[in-house]
């Protein structure tokens, strides 16, 4: 018992020996290493990691460096991770990473990380398990200072590894969300061969965007539809985004970065948003299809209100997004484009073209593909493409536009000569039957004017009360229908020229057809007065139209005399006072007597006329009364005929001297009696004629003659 007793600390030893020497060894075995022996290759590390998962804050270096053997680090290769990305977001996960780097390279050594997707990786180079250098890295979404290097704004970690040695490196990843960290370990040379092959790749991209951009902008200017103003927008966004995802944005607009760094969550609903809206406007949903324009709006509305949401704790809200937007845009291209819509196509490709170019970049992130130019570029090469189908999409739409409008040019073109040939048929018709019509109406015209002369010169004194009762009756209303006609007619004309002008033959037509009934009916009524003109000459006696001294004394009281007997011939039982006041000394004037004494014919009628006219209804004593007197004034001898009559109301005194107008009934006044001998004065013998009336008082013409 005692030997048991003694030999039992020795068996203590001896298994605290072996246990220590096992861990060493597994640690050993489970170490992985890459020897970097070609200054041009670039080395990928993470199949050569070993992995460690663990709680948060559970692990630091200090407890990595010090007992090494207490944490058993499994490759990835023998155990790939397998991240969960909801309780990362929760922060439940941390993955520490080791691999032991040799440099037999006389370069100097860089570690750059392609997609740090991850917020927060701190890495740590370890000489002999002495700590020599870290650095922490935020991730594509994490804030940077403007002044952090540009080592540090591109994931470059400098190594510090001298030909020959070996170091060990670190990386803790917090919140793992991807089953990969693509990192790299290249010499300064290559390295800066790999920057800037990106930066011609960004370059690029940049200037492509730029030229897109302008062309949308002149695009708008000369169309001004805002498809293109929305078209600039979301190529803007997705740029934005495109250099965010490759980390260019933090090292070329620091500041723009952080803002994507507020917006992170929201920014791709933002990007959706806008590219609905360019759906919509591009495709003319509106106008195509209502089922999927009310679609539209629905995925519009989901947007917006994804943006109010607190986004991280709906963490699938954007993988859903993308997907509604692929699902919404690859719809409504293959409905717009079934629907004749050739545009739609190159927007469909572009879609298409794009959803491939991001499979290709996610599933390579996750590791599914190696890394190579094309698919570590997917995603510009993805957008060059989807851009450039859109913008030729845009140009072919513009095409369509155009040759619609020269369609519709020509079109319009064709029809105007054919309405200008028409209009010119027409016209040339509408001339001659004008020109017919014209002569027609000049002729009738012609014999009417010839008919007013006649009517001052030819008609007898005897009959001239009879034949102005026969005007007033058979031709008041001849004439008057041929003026209003004449006047509607010209009216027509005018009407006419204007809508040939505008090109509207069917109202060119319908005037042309009014013209003409006017036309036929001014000839039936010009022929009808004609006729009655016939009568009238027939009963008229010559003039000799010469003008001879007269005594306007004599010739005053002779038709005084003629006009009174010739009214007491129609009516018996008319009596008036005849007053007369004629000047002794009057000089002879130089006149045609027949024109003047048919003036005062006229005047002694209406005169006779407004005072039997008072008596129908003046009272008892009311005694009608004509006055005529004569006064020599100077060089001009002045006759004034004056009744008490019922007068002239001031709304027609402007009127009388107008040619056909009168007050009396129908049948017994023609309108002329006034008209002529206002002509025969003033135009015939370079007199004057001029009324002075009062109603209910009398009325009183002045003539003056010049001797």
């Amino acid at each position: 018992m005692r030997l048991i007793t003694a030999l039992m600390p020795a068996q203590s030893h001896l298994i605290a020996f072996w246990t220590t020497l096992f861990c060493l060894v597994l640690t050993a075995v489970s170490a992985q290493s890459l020897v970097l022996n070609d200054p041009n290759q670039t080395y990928y590390l993470f199949d050569h990691f070993a992995a460690l998962e663990t709680q948060p804050g559970q692990i630091t270096i200090d407890s990595l460096l010090q007992h090494p053997e207490h944490y058993a680090f499994v490759p990835v290769k023998q155990k790939p991770l397998k991240p969960e990305i909801e309780k990362a977001f929760e922060g439940k996960k941390d993955v520490w990473l080791r691999v032991e780097l040799t440099n037999r390279t006389h370069a100097d050594l860089m570690l750059q990380f392609l997609w740090l997707v991850d917020n927060h990786v701190v890495v740590y180079e370890v000489a002999n398990r002495h700590l020599r250098h870290q650095q922490v890295f935020g991730g594509i979404g994490a804030p940077i200072n403007p002044n952090e290097t540009f080592q540090h704004k591109r994931f470059i970690f400098p190594l510090h590894i001298p030909n020959g040695q070996s170091h060990t490196l670190y990386v803790h990843v917090k919140r793992f969300t991807v089953p990969i960290l693509h990192s790299t370990v290249q010499s300064v040379w290559a390295l800066q061969q790999t920057l800037h092959g990106e930066d011609l790749m960004v370059g690029l991209f940049i200037g492509f965007i730029l030229m897109i951009l302008i062309y949308s902008l002149l695009l708008f200017i000369r169309l001004r539809e805002w498809v293109n103003v929305i078209y600039a927008v979301w190529i803007l966004l997705v740029a934005w985004t495109m250099l965010e995802i490759t980390n260019q944005v933090a090292s070329l607009f620091p500041a723009l970065h952080n803002i994507h760094a507020i917006i992170i969550d929201h920014n791709v609903f933002w990007v959706e948003l806008v590219h609905v809206l360019f759906v919509l406007s591009f495709l003319q949903i509106r106008q195509r299809s209502q089922g999927l324009y009310r679609v539209s709006w629905l995925v519009i509305a989901f947007y917006i209100v994804s943006i109010g949401l607190v986004l991280t704790s709906h963490s699938s809200l954007p993988f859903l997004a993308i997907v509604l937007d692929g699902l919404y845009s690859i719809v409504a291209g293959l409905v717009i484009y079934r629907q004749g819509f050739k545009p739609a196509l190159y927007f469909l490709i572009g879609t298409i073209f794009f959803y491939i170019g991001q499979y290709v970049s996610i599933t390579t992130s996750f590791g599914l593909y190696p890394i190579t130019f094309w698919t570590y570029n997917s995603l510009y090469l993805s957008a060059f493409g989807e851009i450039l189908l859109f913008t030729l999409g845009l140009t072919y739409k513009v095409n369509l536009l155009k040759q619609d409008r020269e369609q519709a040019i020509d079109e319009q073109l064709r029809l105007s000569e054919e309405n200008r040939q028409l209009v010119e048929n027409q016209k040339q018709a509408l001339e001659e039957q004008v020109e017919q019509r014209t002569a027609e109406l000049q002729e009738s015209l012609t014999t009417l004017k010839t008919t007013q002369a006649q009517l001052i010169q030819k008609e007898k004194l005897a009959s001239l009360g009879e034949l102005t009762a026969g005007i007033a009756h058979e031709i008041q209303n001849p004439l008057n229908f041929v003026n209003n006609f004449s006047e509607v007619s010209t009216e027509l004309v005018d009407e006419l020229k204007e809508e040939i002008d505008k090109g509207d033959t069917n109202e060119a037509k319908a005037i042309a057809d009014d013209l003409r009934q006017n036309l036929e009916k001014i000839t039936h009524h010009g022929k009808r007065a004609g006729s009655i003109v016939r009568g009238m000459l027939e009963h008229s006696r010559t003039s000799t139209g010469e003008k001879q001294p007269t005594d306007l004394n004599a010739l005053a009281d002779e038709y005084l005399r003629l006009a009174y007997q010739g009214l007491r011939a129609k009516d018996k039982d008319f009596n008036a006072g005849l007053k007369t006041d004629f000047f002794a000394g009057l000089a002879q004037v130089n006149v045609v007597p027949q024109d003047i004494g048919r003036v005062l014919l006229n005047l002694y009628n209406n005169a006779f006329y407004a005072v039997q006219q008072k008596q129908k209804t003046a009272p008892v004593d009311y005694k009608p009364t004509v006055s005529i007197s004569t006064r020599q004034l100077g060089n001009a001898v002045e006759i004034r005929v004056k009744d008490n009559g019922s007068g002239i109301p001031d709304t027609i005194l402007g009127k009388i001297f107008q040619p056909f107008f009168t007050t009396k009934p129908t049948g017994e006044g023609t309108g002329l009696g006034l008209s002529l001998s206002y002509d025969i004065i003033t135009k015939g013998h370079s007199g004057t004629m001029t009324v002075e009336s009062r109603e209910s008082e009398g009325t009183e013409f002045v003539i003056t003659l010049p001797c």
